[in-house]
């Protein structure tokens, strides 16, 4: 599913590297070459579209990427904690009370660590941005996964169609 969602966003933005179709390649290294193709693109278009000196897009390469390792990391951490949920709350089985307290309780801090770090973001690039630049770089980023989100919705909707011709003879 991960290589898809990069897949798209390349799809996205028009770019498909000769290495990202190499066979030689395991989808662990195919899904890296990927995303560090869209980075590199969305970078370039982020540089262009803000006119950013080189200092600026250096500086908000490292802010960027530094928040993206950091909600990645939260988003392990809530799937983790969602399977534990449903670990718990399994049909026919009764559920720990205290368990599924503690379990809540954590999803609901993890959520406002997730939106603090926009916030946080927002600060660092306004450091070095002006509020017209944070602004389109916001506006930018929303399209892309709003872009990226749409097409996954539509391969998720062509899944079915897609399986039942692959099981007619």
């Amino acid at each position: 599913m991960r290589i898809a969602v990069v897949a798209v966003g390349l799809a996205v933005l028009g770019v498909v590297p000769a290495r990202a179709q190499d066979s030689a390649l395991d989808d662990g290294e195919r899904a890296g070459v990927l995303r560090q193709a869209i980075v590199d693109r969305f970078s370039a278009r982020v540089q262009e579209e803000l006119g950013l000196n080189e200092q600026q897009a250096s500086r908000m390469r490292d802010v960027v990427g530094s928040y993206f390792v950091k909600r990645r990391g939260m988003e392990t951490d809530e799937r983790r904690l969602r399977q534990a949920m449903a670990a718990e709350l399994r049909p026919g089985v009764a559920a720990n009370k205290e368990q599924v307290a503690r379990l809540t309780d954590q999803l609901l801090a993890l959520r406002i660590r997730y939106a603090q770090s926009y916030r946080d973001e927002v600060k660092d690039l306004s450091g070095f941005l002006d509020p017209v630049q944070v602004a389109q770089y916001l506006i930018l980023r929303e399209r892309l996964l709003d872009r990226i989100r749409e097409i996954q919705q539509s391969r998720q909707d062509q899944a079915p169609l897609r399986r039942r011709r692959a099981i007619q003879p």
